[in-house]
């Protein structure tokens, strides 16, 4: 009869990958990923054909010393979505936009807490990302 009762509570696992290179799968959807780029540290998510619509993750940066990449598998070209970030002083803000993209990198001095958010609908990754700091979060096609 308590109205909590009938109330699911949206708490999301979480992860924090040890070594360089972690591979996401469809049973990651739903969590939040710490990622330490204290040294090179590489995350690739799954193939878009392995996930369900409505897999989704976040990424966030807790440490910085070199790049942290987050890439497409098999390099897919199927990154959509945009980066918002603000200058030091905080007087104007960047929003770098792609629609098909297959990387994201946090570039070295990223500031902790700077995270990306991705969303499939099973055939591409939305992305929306946000950073502090101005050129620090890249969406690239490197292929």
């Amino acid at each position: 009869n308590n109205i909590l009762d009938s109330v699911e509570l949206a708490i999301r696992e979480n992860s924090s990958p040890t070594g360089t290179a972690t591979t996401l799968t469809n049973e990651d959807s739903g969590k939040v990923i710490f990622m330490d780029a204290s040294s090179a540290n590489t995350i690739t998510l799954p193939a878009i054909a392995t996930v369900t619509s409505g897999w989704n993750v976040k990424i966030i940066l807790t440490v910085t010393g070199a790049a942290g990449i987050i890439n497409t598998s098999g390099a897919e070209d199927k990154l959509v979505g945009h980066v918002v970030e603000q200058a030091a002083n905080g007087s104007n803000h960047t929003v770098t936009a792609d629609a098909d993209a297959d990387r994201i990198t946090f570039v070295n001095g990223a500031a902790p807490g700077d995270f990306v958010e991705f969303t499939s609908n099973g055939s591409s990754f939305y992305v929306f990302g946000r950073s502090v700091l101005e050129n620090k979060i890249t969406l690239t096609k490197e292929d």
